[in-house]
């Protein structure tokens, strides 16, 4: 399966900039605030090419663009969607 429909199986989808900055993106709700969930590679702002690469996950509230927390690094894309359950 592609990665971009794993990533929609867990309600994410493909954001990108002006500048060409890449990311998938899904809002949420973080303590009763309207937040974004982001990911990307780890190594730069463009999207993971597969399960195993290793991510970076920000969230931020969706008003301010502030931290909710500070930003995770996992092992792998998998290891990150291991924590998550897919959307029904």
């Amino acid at each position: 399966m592609e990665l971009y429909k794993i990533m929609e199986e867990y309600g994410f989808k493909k954001s990108s900039s002006c500048s060409g900055f890449e990311w998938y993106t899904k809002s949420t709700k973080y303590n009763s605030v309207d937040a974004l969930i982001t990911i990307t590679s780890n190594d730069e702002p463009r999207l993971p090419e597969s399960l195993d690469e290793p991510v970076l996950v920000d969230i931020t509230d969706r008003n301010s663009g502030n931290d909710l927390e500070p930003s995770r690094r996992y092992e792998s894309l998998k290891s990150y969607l291991d924590t998550l359950d897919p959307v029904s």
